[in-house]
């Protein structure tokens, strides 16, 4: 069931198996604040739906900001998620090495803040972020 799509950013919910499938928006220094909102929607379907797993989607995203508000924000968002019923978040990496250096900094951060509410792990592919999430590989099994 699509929950939100404006053509850059992809909200996909999965009842079946309680997941929110996110493609992520690129953040351009001067759309950022396009990128806040799409993940303040985020934040309020996986609270509104009490979502447990989300498949992160940042594969094909583009990041040209700042680093400091890149980390900034997306450590502000996964801190807003530890106050949610999230249980695991998937996520597809990049091949841009910058952003992924990033990431994994920006995990590691979160992981260690209390409280810790949900794993995160990296995956190279969807078949097997699904196959960790859902214990299937495949959304038309679910």
């Amino acid at each position: 069931m699509i929950l939100f799509d404006d053509g850059s950013f992809l909200l996909d919910y999965d009842s079946a198996s309680d997941t929110i499938f996110v493609t992520l928006p690129d953040m351009r220094m001067h759309k950022l604040s396009e990128a806040e909102e799409c993940f303040r929607i985020m934040v309020n379907y996986v609270n509104d739906y009490q979502v447990q797993n989300i498949l992160l989607d940042s594969s094909r995203a583009m990041v040209e900001v700042e680093d400091t508000q890149y980390n900034h924000l997306i450590y502000r968002v996964s801190l807003q998620l530890k106050q949610t019923h999230l249980k695991k978040v998937a996520r597809l990496v990049s091949s841009i090495p910058k952003l992924e250096a990033m990431a994994h900094w920006i995990q590691a951060q979160v992981l260690t803040t209390p409280p810790s509410s949900y794993l995160i792990k990296n995956f190279t592919s969807k078949e097997a972020a699904l196959e960790w999430l859902t214990g299937t590989s495949s959304r038309s099994q679910l």
